[in-house]
């Protein structure tokens, strides 16, 4: 149980630091910026052991299951696209607009929305070409 916690207290740290470094106007990518913050508020229901519907994004894979990949419930509609928020399942269903499914982050009480400086981060990265 400690060992989960100090996990948690290094994400965290790991979150801001990135949200910090993301604030300078440096490029955004995937490993540096973005990871932390799935890690911390998707890991528990999309990490390695059992992935739900397979997307894993525990550490090193998330980009790849992400960007580029159709949506299992709108096959049409890439999970990211690259450069179009708009256009990109995950956005819609980090901002619980989805048409389909529901939105995410969840928790055993419901929804729980990311905050706004990590969905702007996230924005961010997918408009500007979500780079590894």
């Amino acid at each position: 149980m400690r060992s989960k916690a100090v996990v948690v207290v290094v994400v965290a740290l790991a979150g801001c630091i990135a949200l910090a470094l993301a604030q300078t106007g440096s490029p955004l990518s995937y490993a540096r910026d973005v990871e932390p913050i799935f890690l911390a508020e998707c890991g528990d229901c999309h990490g390695a052991e059992k992935p739900k519907k397979g997307l894993d994004l525990s550490a090193g894979k998330g980009h790849a299951a992400l960007v580029g990949r159709p949506s299992q419930e709108v096959v049409d509609t890439l999970l990211v696209k690259t450069g179009d928020p708009a256009a990109s399942y995950l956005w819609a269903k980090l901002q619980h607009t989805a048409s389909e499914g529901k939105g995410m982050p969840r928790t055993i009480f419901g929804a729980k929305k990311l905050t706004l400086e990590q969905l702007d981060l996230i924005e961010r990265w997918i408009r500007d070409g979500a780079q590894p």
